[in-house]
């Protein structure tokens, strides 16, 4: 693995044993949370949380949320890589792909123009924070925290996904092959993200692709999340 002195965080921060408290708490018990709220209220209240978490936590432990710094002079090669890997997966989506004729054009624009950009902006944030609390907690590079990090940004990453997001975001058919294919290439996306980060300094640079995932299968889904926001 590369060590923290040749992958540099966005803004230099020293987490805190705070953040790993927030860390952990957030890994494990947010997607358990969403899950339930989601069967009391629906969608809307779980991911006002989540955002807004997602936002809150990054602005004030970390100083910034990285969507404002310089753009890099070169654009790593994992971006590109990253966006490969999405488009692979959305072919795997096309070729699983469930679908919405009953959705209403309200619906899908709402679901283009408002949570497509406003999800794919602030999830990688949380995801981020929950890996760097431990990854950069150490004064010296140390792999057991780094690890651990990882292993939180996983469980949450799959817990928010199989406990919050599968419940209504049923865009894809995960039983067949495809849909396998599709679950597989996007985990791997994921964990790019961290590396895009980290050699780009800039978080335009995981939004763009985590966008397309969430926009493009619209157009042949017809998923509109409106009336899921609410029971």
């Amino acid at each position: 693995m590369t060590s923290n002195k040749n992958i540099k965080p966005l803004t230099p921060w020293q987490p805190k044993k705070l953040d790993l408290g927030f860390a952990a708490f957030f890994a494990i018990l947010l997607p358990v949370v969403a899950g339930v709220l989601y069967g009391w209220t629906g969608a809307l209240l779980p991911m006002i949380l989540y955002y807004g978490l997602a936002w809150g936590i990054v602005k004030w432990r970390r100083g910034s949320t990285g969507y404002f710094n310089p753009f890099p002079k070169q654009i790593t090669p994992y971006f590109y890589l990253n966006v490969g890997v999405i488009l692979s997966s959305l072919v795997c989506a096309y070729l699983a792909r469930n679908t919405f004729p009953d959705s209403t054009p309200i619906g899908l624009l709402i679901t283009a123009l408002v949570w497509a950009p406003l999800n794919a902006a602030s999830e990688q944030l949380l995801w981020i924070y929950i890996f760097e609390a431990w990854d950069l907690y150490p004064a010296k590079h140390h792999l057991a925290f780094r690890a651990i990090g990882l292993v939180f940004f996983a469980t949450f990453v799959g817990m928010i996904h199989t406990m919050f997001w599968a419940k209504f975001l049923e865009t894809v058919n995960p039983n067949q092959f495809f849909g396998i294919a599709f679950i597989l290439l996007t985990t791997v996306s994921g964990f790019l993200h961290l590396v895009v980060w980290r050699k780009s300094n800039h978080m335009i640079l995981t939004f763009i692709p985590h966008f397309m995932l969430n926009l493009i299968p619209i157009f042949w889904t017809g998923y509109a999340i409106l009336p899921y926001l609410i029971r």
